[in-house]
C-alpha cells in the first residue's frame, strides 16, 4: 500500500498552473508569491470582467425601471424570455466583450504558463537541495 500523501505528489508547478486554470489569471504566481508577474495577468482580467458586471447591470437596472413600470400600471405579466435576451444580450454583445474575450484567454493561458515555469524552476531549486 502506497502511503505517500497526495498532496505531496503535486510539486510547485503543477500547484500553481491549477491554481491559474482554475481560480482566476495570476492566482498560481500568487501562490508562488510572484505578486508583480500575477497582477500583470490579474488586472486586465479583473477590469475586462468589471467592464462586463458594469454593463450588465446597467441592463439590469434599465430592466428593473421597465417592470416598476408596468407594476405600477397593474400589469403583473413577467417576460422572462425578454428579461433573459437583455441580460445575455448586455454580456455578450457588449462592446467589452468583443476585445475583452481576447484579453481574457490571453490573460488565462499565458498566466497558466508562466505560473508552471515559475513554479518549475522551484521545483528545480528545492530538488538540488
Amino acid at each position: 500500500m502506497n502511503n505517500t500523501n497526495p498532496a505531496e505528489t503535486f510539486s510547485q508547478a503543477k500547484r500553481a498552473a491549477i491554481l491559474s486554470a482554475t481560480i482566476f489569471p495570476g492566482a498560481g504566481l500568487f501562490f508562488l508569491r510572484h505578486y508583480v508577474r500575477g497582477s500583470i495577468f490579474a488586472v486586465p482580467a479583473a477590469l475586462v470582467i468589471i467592464m462586463l458586471f458594469k454593463n450588465l447591470f446597467t441592463v439590469a437596472f434599465k430592466l428593473n425601471e421597465e417592470l416598476t413600470a408596468e407594476i405600477e400600471k397593474g400589469n403583473l405579466a413577467i417576460d422572462i424570455g425578454h428579461m433573459w435576451n437583455s441580460l445575455h444580450g448586455a454580456m455578450f454583445t457588449s462592446p467589452y466583450w468583443e476585445q475583452g474575450k481576447w484579453i481574457l484567454l490571453a490573460s488565462w493561458i499565458l498566466s497558466i504558463t508562466s505560473s508552471y515555469f515559475a513554479g518549475k524552476k522551484i521545483d528545480q531549486a528545492q530538488a538540488k537541495q
